[in-house]
């Protein structure tokens, strides 16, 4: 297509796709430098943990960008990957609770701790553990595909110095 046909993104489509690569880029195990666990499946709690505010974020720019924009299926492939962890998340978060002691109101910050960061034999008594590790794996490889993209729309990645020093 000629490029002066090629509608120019907006500001608010900008605005859409830097704050999906902020929460994206501050999320496990999402994050573009990773995290180093003695126990890696205690990501596994910590990504369905996460996957309400990163399916938020998505769902806003999925439907908040031209459907014309290749961005647009990148980031629609990644919603749907996050939607089989924000199903489980409910079901996380009642077994944490019941696990720790916590009362289901409780949103302190200590209790939203106890709710991410649980040690991997805990997160492997989970009842829904093995679903929940076969959506955290499908969900990190479309955000890993989504990441780039992101970077490219917006014109800059922020999380580049943090891959290069890792």
């Amino acid at each position: 297509m000629l490029g002066w046909l090629k509608p120019k993104s907006t500001r608010q489509e900008r605005g859409l796709a830097w704050r999906a690569q902020m929460v994206i880029a501050t999320r496990a195990p999402f994050v573009a430098t990773g995290s180093p666990r003695e126990d890696p499946d205690s990501l596994v709690g910590e990504a369905v943990f996460n996957s309400e505010s990163i399916h938020e974020v998505l769902m806003e720019l999925a439907y908040g960008i031209d459907p014309r924009r290749p961005l647009r299926e990148t980031a629609e492939s990644a919603l749907a990957a996050m939607s089989a962890l924000v199903v489980l998340r409910p079901s996380w978060i009642a077994y944490c609770n019941a696990h720790v002691g916590l009362a289901p109101e409780a949103t302190d910050a200590r209790s939203e701790m106890w709710r991410q960061w649980v040690a991997g034999d805990t997160v492997r008594a989970w009842p829904y553990f093995a679903q929940a590790r076969s959506a955290v794996t499908a969900a990190t490889e479309k955000i890993a595909e989504l990441q780039p993209a992101l970077a490219d729309f917006c014109g800059h990645d922020f999380t580049a110095l943090a891959r290069k020093t890792a």
